[in-house]
C-alpha cells in the first residue's frame, strides 16, 4: 500500500483543496450509507432480515477515517494561519 505523504509537505492551497474534496466525498458517502440503511430497514420489514441490513454498518469506518483525516487537514491549515 502506498504511504500517504505528511500534511506538512503540502502547500496551504493544496490542503484547502484536499479538505474540500475530503468533505465532499465524506458527505456523499454518508448520504449513500443513509440510503442503504433506509432501504435495509424497508427490506427487513418486507422480507425479513437480509444482508442489506448489515451493509451500511460495513461502510461506517470509511466515514470515520475520512472525518479524522479532514480534522487533521483543518488542524494543519489552522496551525499555518496562526
Amino acid at each position: 500500500m502506498k504511504k500517504e505523504p505528511e500534511l506538512s509537505t503540502f502547500t496551504t492551497e493544496e490542503l484547502e483543496k484536499r479538505a474540500k474534496t475530503t468533505k465532499l466525498a465524506t458527505g456523499m458517502l454518508l448520504v449513500v450509507i443513509i440510503m442503504q440503511f433506509l432501504i435495509g430497514i424497508y427490506l427487513t420489514i418486507k422480507q425479513g432480515f437480509n444482508v442489506f441490513t448489515i451493509i451500511p454498518m460495513a461502510f461506517l469506518p470509511l466515514v470515520i477515517v475520512n472525518y479524522a483525516n479532514l480534522k487533521k487537514i483543518k488542524e494543519e491549515i489552522a496551525k499555518r494561519n496562526g
